[in-house]
Formats: C-alpha cells, sequence, structure tokens
C-alpha cells in the first residue's frame, strides 16, 4: 500500500483544517497575552510621553525658580555713538550722566621700511613684553628676513599678546607690531640682545626693531600709543585698560564708542517680566493638559496620575509664608486657576503688584526652596529621579513585559507539542480509516464475486 504523505490524502478527511482550527484553539492564550502586551506597551508610550512634559515643565520651573528670571532691566543710553549699555538682574532703576574723556588705545609700532618681505633684517635675540611679561623670538638665518620675522612672532608658542604684520607701502615693506590687548597695562617693549652687528640698540641690524620707551630708545616708530579709558559717571571719574566697563555701575556694562556725554536710563523691564510670568504659566498648563489627555487614554484611572494632581494642589494650596515676601498665593501677582484647574495671567494685576511690592513679587516665584517655581522645580525631580514615581512605574510595566514573553516562549513550546500530537494522532487515523476503507473494498468485491 502506499504510503501516506499528506494528513487527510488516505481517509479524504479535511485534517489539515482540523489540526490547524484545534492549534488555534490553544493559541488563544497567547493571543490573550499580545493583546495584554500591547496595552502595557501603550502604557509605557503615554509614561514616556508624561515624562518628557513633566521634564520640560521641571526645565521651565528650573529657569524661573532664578531670581534673575524676574529681575529684567534695560538701559538706554541717550547718544549710543557716545557709549551703549547692557544691564542684567543686578541692576538698579536710576538715570545717570556719563562723559566718554578718553578711549582707550593700543601700543602698536612699525618698523622699516624695506625693499621686499626677504630683506634680511640681522640676528640675535628680539625679546618682547606686554605688560610686564615677555618671550623670546632667536632670529638666525632661518627666520631673519622681514616675513621669516613676522612668522617667527606669530607661532611662537610662549607668544604673551602681540601679533605683527606687514604692510606694503609705497616706500616699501613696513613690519607692524601690535599689542592684542588696549591700555597702559598692556605696553609694548621690545629690546635686543647679541645683535649681529654688535650694537644692541643702534638703528641698523635687529636693533632697529628696538622700542624701550623707558629705557629710552626707540628706533621703531609708535602708531598708537597704549592709553586707558575714562569716563565719569555722574561727576566720578573711572578709569579701564579697556573701552568695556563692566563695574563701574552695578548690573551695567558700558562699552565706549566716542568722546562726548550722554544720558544713561536704567528702567525695570515690566514686558519682560509679564513674559515670565506667562512662561510659568504656560509650563503649568502644558503639563495638565497631559495628565489630562492621559488620563483620557492609556494611563486611565492611574494611579500615578492622581498622586502628580495632588502634589501639584498641595503646592498651590500652601499659602506658606516665603522668605523675602508678602505674598503667599499666586493670585496676589495676577495668576489664577479656573474652574477647569487651567491657570490664567491677569497682565494688569501682575503690573499692579510689580508696582506695590516688587520684591515680594520676584519672592513669591523665585525664593530659594520657597518660590513657587522652586517648589515646582523640585516637585517635577521627584517625580523623574531614578526609582521615582514614573521610574517605578515603568520599571513595573517592563517587568509585566517580560513575563508575558517568558510565558509565550513557554505555551509556544507547549503548542509546538501539541500540534506534533495532533498530527501524528490524525496520521494514525487517517492510515486506518485509509486501511479500513480498503479492506472493505476488497470485502465488498469478495461478496459480489461469489453471488456471481
Amino acid at each position: 500500500m502506499a504510503s501516506i504523505t499528506s494528513a487527510g490524502v488516505g481517509s479524504g478527511l479535511d485534517v489539515e483544517s482540523i489540526i490547524s482550527q484545534l492549534v488555534a484553539l490553544e493559541r488563544r492564550p497567547i493571543d490573550k497575552l499580545d493583546s495584554k502586551r500591547s496595552i502595557i506597551n501603550a502604557q509605557i508610550s503615554a509614561y514616556g510621553s508624561l515624562k518628557s512634559k513633566i521634564s520640560a515643565f521641571e526645565s521651565a520651573m528650573a529657569a524661573l525658580s532664578q531670581t534673575a528670571s524676574f529681575k529684567k532691566f534695560s538701559g538706554t543710553s541717550s547718544d549710543e555713538d557716545i557709549f551703549t549699555a547692557k544691564v542684567d538682574s543686578s541692576a538698579a532703576r536710576g538715570s545717570f550722566a556719563v562723559d566718554v574723556q578718553a578711549l582707550a588705545e593700543r601700543d602698536k609700532i612699525s618698523a622699516g621700511p624695506y625693499p621686499s618681505i626677504d630683506t634680511q633684517i640681522g640676528t640675535g635675540t628680539l625679546t618682547i613684553s606686554v605688560g610686564g611679561e615677555s618671550f623670546d623670538i632667536d632670529v638666525d638665518s632661518s627666520n631673519n628676513t622681514v616675513s621669516g620675522l613676522r612668522d617667527a612672532i606669530n607661532s611662537a608658542s610662549d607668544n604673551t599678546g602681540v601679533t605683527a604684520s606687514l604692510v606694503n607701502s609705497d616706500a616699501g615693506y613696513r613690519l607692524i607690531l601690535s599689542s592684542d590687548q588696549t591700555g597702559t597695562e598692556n605696553a609694548l617693549t621690545v629690546t635686543v640682545s647679541g645683535d649681529g652687528d654688535g650694537n644692541d640698540t643702534d638703528t641698523s641690524g635687529l636693533s632697529s626693531l628696538t622700542y624701550d620707551v623707558s629705557g629710552g630708545v626707540t628706533n621703531a616708530t609708535a602708531i598708537t600709543t597704549a592709553k586707558d579709558a575714562v569716563i565719569t559717571i555722574d561727576g566720578f571719574t573711572v578709569t579701564n585698560s579697556s573701552n568695556t566697563f563692566a563695574d563701574a555701575l552695578q548690573g551695567v556694562t558700558f562699552t565706549a564708542k566716542s568722546l562726548g556725554t550722554a544720558s544713561l536710563e536704567v528702567q525695570r523691564d515690566d514686558d519682560a517680566i509679564v513674559e515670565s510670568v506667562k512662561s510659568f504659566v504656560e509650563a503649568f498648563n502644558a503639563l495638565r493638559t497631559e495628565i489630562k489627555t492621559q488620563r483620557a487614554g492609556q494611563l486611565e484611572a492611574d494611579s500615578t496620575l492622581l498622586s502628580i494632581e495632588r502634589g501639584i494642589v498641595d503646592v498651590l494650596n500652601s499659602g506658606s509664608a516665603i522668605t523675602g515676601s508678602a505674598f503667599s498665593y499666586l493670585i496676589q501677582a495676577g495668576v489664577s486657576i479656573d474652574k477647569d484647574g487651567v491657570m490664567q495671567v491677569d497682565e494688569d494685576d501682575v503690573l499692579s503688584a510689580l508696582n506695590s511690592d516688587f520684591n515680594s513679587f520676584v519672592s513669591l516665584f523665585a525664593a530659594d526652596g520657597e518660590g513657587f517655581a522652586a517648589r515646582f522645580e523640585s516637585l517635577a525631580d521627584s517625580w523623574l529621579e531614578n526609582d521615582g514615581l514614573i521610574d517605578a512605574r515603568e520599571d513595573g510595566l517592563e517587568s509585566q513585559v517580560k513575563r508575558i514573553d517568558d510565558d509565550k516562549i513557554r505555551l509556544e513550546a507547549r503548542i509546538d507539542i501539541v500540534e506534533a500530537r495532533l498530527r501524528s494522532q490524525y496520521s494514525a487515523l487517517d492510515t486506518l480509516v485509509s486501511q479500513l476503507s480498503s479492506t472493505g473494498s476488497f470485502l465488498s468485491q469478495q461478496l459480489a464475486s461469489l453471488n456471481s
């Protein structure tokens, strides 16, 4: 009898269909696990979104928990051709008369002219000093040309702040040495030792570059002489090595542009402060919107959202005294929450609070560890920290996914065994039915033959 190579061929039964349906019944627990896994993965994704919004909230609160975020001032020069001004959070309102009496200059000298950049200057040791710090250039046959000396100065590893350059004038090439910084404290000195012509101070050879005002030897020609910048603020003189005065007036940085007198007005930038309050409100509402979205989605009835909301409400309703502030509630600074939990800003009330008690206003938001922004930042930090509220919940969900994957592996192995057993049983049944069918046909033929 020919062997059966496909289930059901011998018996005519739809064995493959029967086995497939039976295996499908066995797979139902796996399908349930897959469905559960999808739900858990969606929850993990939802926590990722929530975590992202909390992180953005935490960053916004961190920025707004600094007093500089609210102590914003603007400085206006009446003539920016004379000076410009920038102010920071440590400034104070006021009007100041500023007289720029001198602008800072740098030492700049020239030597030459020389016929070409390959003209040999001389040999020896060139010592260049800026503000008391010096470096040496050994000048020999490898670098004693005009261009070679320029390159040697600029590439010196211990260069203390001098730049060399060449100007091709009508009379010839001139070697220019310039202090990188302005001011008398950065005055330039050039001396020579071991000049190849035997004289370290004459106008020939390497000593033609000598420029030593204190020593009385100035063979090089001064282009500009180091000077300090001088301004007066309300009649008080301030001297500086550069044209930028960073500490002449607290919180104000002046940059002198030209000689003359102009006024400075320092005012509080209320518009910028209102924007800081709006940033606080926007960050708060974005987080509340995310919580609302997740409650209506994958994290419905999740206790984590309740814990987060409870923490927010506790901060809002604390009403505790804040160091340096006569205010205790956000409503006192023009910030309220409507019946739907949406935070709102009344700009008129914000400005009124600013004008009535500026320091209390700033402390309400940014007092260290006590202001609302500072407390919200601390709260968000606790939600995001390792082993914190969200991290623990994510770890729990990921552990469930791992258990589901392990269960699926075991069930898949079991189903493989069940399917193999079913195929063995139905193959045997198929063979038996086929054999019985053949035997029946044979007997029928024999009986028919006997009747004949």
